[in-house]
């Protein structure tokens, strides 16, 4: 007798040792055969082409392809992130050294524009750019007030559902001052820090914290203004002052 499958002879039946009685696959097609018809998830070709499509750029953008993907399968995290892993999209860690050059741009831009955008002007990825800052114990937060890209980028969200919040009086923002025509959105929006800390305080169930950058809205949010480095002085001193006075 022959496996169906394989082709390959059967030599064993269902009881090790003993002659096949009417079998139709052998012990290893089965086996197969009783491992798909348990698998708990099923992947289609069409999830493949969807992270092969959409699955890159930041952080940020990965998180919400990812989460959009969680709902429209209703497939685990873990389990589409293998996936990920199997096509070759994750996102490889960027190990050269900082020179002495990019170190002078990222302190000259470090608080006046997004982790993004410093990103895009260095030429690395942005998880690159966010280790190193937190190596350095520097705070991400802009100081000089957000762009209307770069509210974007940190709460996940269209320019339109800010633009909305914005008419409603919810968000005020400032006018840069910036003459540009039409095409170009005319002026640039500024939104300082404490009129978004006051937008969330006052209307926080506008926020989506499955869509906004967690380090950078954590940040935002407990810091209130300081730095990282000057939260942690303190402490320090305390530390120094009860070691002098043993």
């Amino acid at each position: 007798m022959t496996c169906i499958i394989c082709g390959q002879p059967i030599e064993e039946g269902r009881i090790h040792g003993q002659p096949p009685r009417l079998a139709k696959y052998c012990l290893k097609c089965r086996a197969d055969r009783r491992r798909r018809a348990k698998a708990k998830y099923t992947w289609r070709p069409e999830y493949d082409a969807h992270l092969k499509a959409h699955y890159f750029g930041g952080l940020n953008r990965r998180f919400q392809v990812l989460s959009r993907l969680v709902r429209m399968t209703g497939l685990p995290r873990w389990y589409i992130k293998r996936q990920v892993a199997r096509l070759g999209l994750t996102m490889h860690l960027d190990r050269r050294p900082w020179t002495r050059g990019e170190m002078d741009l990222l302190e000259k831009l470090v608080g006046q524009a997004s982790s993004a955008t410093i990103a895009k002007r260095l030429r690395r990825p942005e998880s690159s750019v966010v280790n190193k800052l937190k190596r350095m114990g520097t705070s991400r937060r802009v100081r000089n007030g957000y762009t209307m890209r770069e509210l974007e980028l940190c709460l996940g969200e269209d320019h339109h559902k800010i633009a909305g919040w914005m008419k409603n009086g919810w968000l005020q923002d400032r006018l840069q001052g910036t003459h540009r025509h039409n095409g170009n959105g005319n002026d640039i929006h500024r939104i300082r820090e404490r009129d978004l800390l006051e937008f969330i305080g006052n209307h926080p169930q506008e926020i989506n914290l499955g869509k906004v950058d967690q380090t950078w809205f954590l940040d935002l949010v407990l810091l209130k203004g300081r730095e990282v480095r000057e939260a942690m002085l303190p402490r320090n001193i305390d530390t120094a002052e009860d070691d002098a006075a043993a």
